[in-house]
């Protein structure tokens, strides 16, 4: 039988195929997979042919239909090919004539090139380049892109470069590793720490002629598949676009599927750098390792029910089996269930609407309504005291307020204190608690168990826990080994939370990665999303454990290339919902599958208003959140909460006009509470942040009126 290796360049070209081509392909590629080498050295029934243009001799074509071919590559042992591509039949002529395949001496990475087009850039690059200018590479040498296995022939042109501008036109012709390890230099690793990223640990020399060796390198699996029987290429073709389950950088796949860590590990990155890849892959590592379970034994959780769906329907397509041994839910769904389970009665779950509205009855009864507002008293109770697990004034006075924008002196502290004190009376008189108090209480009730509900915890998107969840999530496992997964990036917190690990009892130092590679939006997006983000204010991003987590050049990158963020505004609401539906329209017409369109807006009613105008024009709608959502058919629309977590191919922001973004509603106002407006502001800015990188290859926003602040 043949033994085929799939590149994530083969299934991209697949999945953009029509049905019909794709049906065709299917059953060439499994009739291809299971001949045998004597039928192969035949060419029965594939028209497995050479090309005498090939720049590479092993290259093959596969004759799909008149039109249009696969292109292969022959190992030459008579049982091994890769499927690399799917063109036209002119593409894949000029495709044969230009690239070879090359195994890299120094990562054992099997790489595609384009060497003529690699060195006609470098010469347009250096001449670009300012001779008078800081260079780039100062602070490195020619050994040090050797090292890493980046060509001979452009390393003289990097080292004369000035700008990281000048290195778009070449990163997008190298092959992955080596432009990844190009952005890497620009920073300031360590090759040896950058080596290990990009490509594990090769022991002895590298064979530069054997390609089978080379697919099974770690640096060779982030595009490349040895597929493992007819099962798993029926599955492959079946889901095309699903890559994420078996193609895993070597820095993902090196973190997933680590032995053991000693503790709690937490992993940071920008979005798009599968950070929830990595987790739902540590899920299924920790799943695979246990003997004889009972029940779930491993609690897979993050902040919002819909993204707990979203990871369980992804879990389910990744491994069916792990299922049975991870318990996927929402942490506050999770904290209902113990406080049940503990009372014996479903708790009864104050909102936050009866509470805000409690809290402004107690501050304007308590006649201090001119010096603090119920927002205030709320607030300053969620992250003061519950934060602080404050169960008495004295514990009130005893804890530090960093962050909190009133200066409050002891008098004024017992004042609030009597406040806080009032509110908490009133919602037990109402037997109402937050969810919140729920897992505080929840931490309780676990806290003098010796056997624990749990013996792994994987979270995600842990920046935006509350303290009060975070002990919750430390009292549900026990301090072992692998107790503690934990992946998030603060750029998109979206809640206000400035939790720190240390401070509730989770220890990650020594176990802590960050994850560098966009593979979900195109460097285009993620530029324009970095520069809206910025910083302001004197606000920074924080790494989820008290420090700082900066997103540069060299520690956060995306290689793939599209248009620009397209950004409109008008003059009325009628024009910009008149054109969202015709850009929604048009993506359509181009091919894209309507599911692979999200819509965004900053509230419910904009949503709405975006639904209406799009099902007047004729085009199919599915609303956000939704249990049967994989199967629904339509665009997908939602705020941009319900966002978070998701993607699709393009997405449009409606309504992006400054007095919804930032929403003037959830604004502390400046003269209240300028620290609070602050943290406000920031919190509306990462939302439009998490909306525009929901995006991989198209961004389209719009407004009426006057723009946000936030563009710009």
């Amino acid at each position: 039988m043949a033994t085929l290796t799939i590149a994530t360049s083969f299934l991209a070209d697949y999945a953009r195929l029509e049905n019909r081509l794709q049906r065709r392909l299917r059953d060439l590629v499994t009739k291809f997979a299971q001949m045998t080498p004597a039928e192969l050295g035949k060419q029965k029934g594939i028209n497995l042919e050479p090309f005498n243009g090939s720049a590479d001799p092993r290259s093959r074509t596969i004759r799909i239909t008149d039109n249009h071919r696969g292109i292969v590559l022959d190992v030459g042992d008579g049982e091994h090919f890769v499927l690399t591509r799917v063109c036209t039949h002119d593409e894949a002529e000029r495709w044969m004539a230009n690239n070879t395949f090359k195994i890299n001496a120094t990562t054992n990475a099997l790489e595609l090139m384009d060497t003529t087009a690699i060195e006609a850039e470098a010469a347009v690059v250096q001449e670009q380049a300012d001779p008078a200018g800081d260079r780039l590479f100062a602070h490195r040498r020619e050994r040090d892109f050797a090292g890493l296995g980046v060509t001979d022939e452009v390393v003289p042109t990097l080292m004369v470069l000035t700008s990281e501008d000048q290195l778009e036109g070449l990163l997008g012709l190298l092959p992955p590793a080596q432009a990844e390890a190009v952005i890497a230099l620009t920073g300031h690793d360590e090759v040896d720490a950058i080596y290990r990223e990009l490509a594990g640990a090769i022991h002895g020399e590298v064979d530069t002629d054997d390609v089978v060796a080379a697919l099974e390198a770690p640096a060779s699996q982030a595009a490349f598949h040895v597929v493992d029987g007819q099962d798993e290429l029926a599955d492959i073709l079946a889901q095309p676009l699903e890559m994420w389950r078996i193609f895993l950088h070597p820095s993902q796949r090196q973190l997933a599927y680590r032995d053991s860590y000693s503790g709690p590990a937490r992993v940071t990155g920008g979005a798009g750098t599968g950070k929830t890849v990595v987790a739902i892959h540590r899920a299924k590592a920790l799943a695979e390792r246990l003997e004889s379970p009972l029940g779930k034994p491993i609690l897979f959780t993050t902040f919002t029910r819909n993204l707990a769906q979203a990871i369980e329907n992804d879990l389910r397509a990744l491994d069916p089996a792990a299922l049975s041994r991870v318990d996927v839910i929402n942490v506050d769904r999770l904290a209902f269930a113990l406080v049940r389970e503990a009372e014996g009665r479903d708790p009864k779950v104050a909102q936050d609407d009866f509470c805000r509205k409690t809290a402004e009855d107690i501050v304007f009864e308590a006649g201090i309504d001119d010096e603090y507002s119920g927002s205030f008293l709320v607030n300053e109770w969620e992250q003061v005291v519950l934060a602080n697990d404050c169960r008495s004034r004295a514990d009130y006075f005893a804890v530090g307020r960093a962050g909190r924008g009133i200066p409050l002196n002891r008098r004024r502290r017992a004042v609030v204190w009597k406040a806080i004190d009032e509110l908490e009376r009133r919602l037990d008189q109402d037997g109402r608690r937050t969810h919140l108090q729920l897992a505080t209480a929840a931490a309780g009730y676990l806290g003098p168990r010796t056997t624990k509900p749990y013996e792994h915890v994987v979270v995600d998107e842990a920046q935006d826990l509350h303290e009060a969840q975070w002990r919750l999530l430390r009292a549900v496992v026990a301090e072992a080994p692998d107790d503690m997964f934990i992946v998030g990036d603060s750029h998109q917190r979206i809640y206000d939370r400035r939790s720190s690990l240390s401070k509730v009892g989770i220890k990650v130092v020594g176990r802590s990665a960050k994850l560098k590679l966009n593979y979900r939006t195109t460097h285009e997006i993620m530029a324009w999303s970095l520069a809206m983000l910025g910083t302001h204010d004197g606000v920074t991003a924080d790494d989820l454990d008290g420090g700082k987590d900066e997103h540069t050049f060299a520690g956060y990158h995306s290689l793939r290339s599209g248009p620009e963020p397209v950004l409109a505004g008008f003059t009325t609401r009628k024009q910009m919902l008149d054109e969202l539906v015709e850009q929604v329209r048009g993506w359509i017409d181009e091919g894209v599958d309507p599911m692979a369109i999200g819509v965004a807006a900053r509230t419910n009613w904009q949503v709405e208003a975006a639904k209406d105008a799009l099902d007047a024009a004729g085009l199919t709608t599915c609303l956000l959140p939704q249990r049967d959502l994989p199967n629904q058919p339509g665009v997908r629309l939602g705020t941009m909460h319900r966002m978070k977590g998701l993607e699709y191919e393009r997405v449009a922001i409606s309504d992006a006009d400054d007095d919804s973004v930032p929403a003037t509603w959830a604004m502390t106002d400046r003269d209240d509470d300028e620290v609070q407006h602050v943290s406000d502001l920031e919190l509306e800015k990462c939302l439009l942040y998490v909306a525009a990188t929901r995006a991989r290859d198209g961004l389209y926003i719009t407004w009426s009126g006057t723009p946000s602040r936030f563009l710009g």
